[in-house]
């Protein structure tokens, strides 16, 4: 499989790849078709489907189906591959069984951004049609508030790593049906542990609600020295949880820049629906409401409008580096975390 995005694969490579997973398409929309969708349910504590690594490839795999459709002129079809990427990573921020599922969740979600960016680059669709992939796209965007329940349900998750059956949670939400195994060393003190994952947790769920714009990058850091760490009682206790919260400190930062490519595409979809209805671009963001948009979506690191400039066509948020640069395009779209751009593909030269 090429490591460049599938829109930028010859076409005999795309096809191969699209024709010989046939089987797996098939069963991922008879999955993204079943209303029998329990997210909460025992099962997926069996085993931690999460950190499968053939997710990446069934992402990559409904990003090649779109890029071949399109090449194929089926362009609504395209567009439903890519909205059925994003309805999948909805589906994943759901399953807090094991904190890789939410991973996956962004990990999906930024694939599923990318190709419609790309698609919206080239689209030819009317803007009835645009509309309704708008809608589709909205209502699967990340929020705060599953981040949120999904950190209380991570905490229960490490709780369970810690005590097992005697941490009174329901034994068959065990994960893999068993404890597992915690560290047996001197200086380890389960409670004093779990108090610390109680703080971590508490400071996440705090900064998951708190504006990125007065945060900056977000990440809670480790607030215990290496220094005390070695002279302790509960040493060991205090190593094994900066180890496993390790993987929990970045999902705020990353959320965030999930919520900045959402606004840039959200917006992307009006520009095009009012170049596709009225053959010119709008001379600012505010001039698209209220007909495709309700509101001009906020930059959530700078909680101002995003950036548009209308002679390179391009629009971009701030990011994570919380200065503008200008946008700065990249291949695939939002790749950079500093500045995530989205063209329009459609500029007004300037007179000057």
């Amino acid at each position: 499989m090429p490591t460049t995005p599938p829109w930028l694969w010859e076409t005999p490579t795309l096809s191969r790849f699209f024709k010989g997973n046939g089987a797996a398409l098939d069963n991922l929309r008879d999955l993204l078709e079943d209303p029998d969708w329990h997210a909460a349910h025992a099962s997926w504590h069996a085993a931690d489907l999460g950190s499968d690594l053939r997710w990446s490839v069934v992402f990559v795999l409904k990003q090649a189906e779109s890029a071949y459709l399109s090449r194929l002129g089926q362009e609504e079809g395209a567009f439903m591959a890519a909205i059925d990427l994003v309805n999948l990573a909805k589906r994943l921020e759901k399953i807090w069984a094991w904190p890789s599922f939410y991973s996956r969740a962004l990990e999906a979600q930024e694939l599923a951004a990318q190709t419609l960016a790309e698609l919206l680059k080239q689209t030819r669709l009317p803007e009835a049609t645009l509309r309704q992939y708008q809608r589709q796209f909205s209502l699967c965007l990340p929020s705060d508030e599953w981040l949120v329940q999904a950190l209380g349900a991570f905490y229960l998750h490490e709780k369970k790593l810690l005590f097992g059956p005697a941490s009174g949670e329901p034994l068959d939400t065990m994960p893999g049906g068993v404890q597992l195994e915690r560290p047996r060393r001197l200086f380890f003190k389960p409670h004093s542990t779990l108090q610390l994952f109680v703080d971590q947790f508490r400071r996440l769920r705090m900064e998951a609600q708190a504006p990125l714009a007065n945060t900056g990058l977000i990440s809670v850091d480790n607030a215990i020295s290496m220094h005390s760490r070695r002279f302790q009682p509960n040493a060991e206790g205090v190593a094994y949880c900066t180890n496993r919260m390790s993987a929990y400190r970045s999902l705020p930062a990353r959320l965030g820049l999930a919520k900045a490519r959402g606004a840039l595409l959200v917006t992307l979809f009006a520009m095009r629906r009012c170049v596709a209805e009225q053959r010119t671009l709008p001379p600012s963001l505010e001039s698209l409401r209220p007909k495709y948009l309700l509101d001009v979506p906020l930059d959530p690191f700078s909680a101002a409008p995003l950036h548009y400039d209308i002679r390179r066509g391009r629009i971009w948020s701030v990011g994570a580096g919380l200065k503008s640069q200008g946008g700065a395009p990249t291949s695939p779209p939002m790749s950079d975390d500093k500045e995530p751009t989205v063209e329009i593909d459609i500029g007004i030269t300037s007179t000057d």
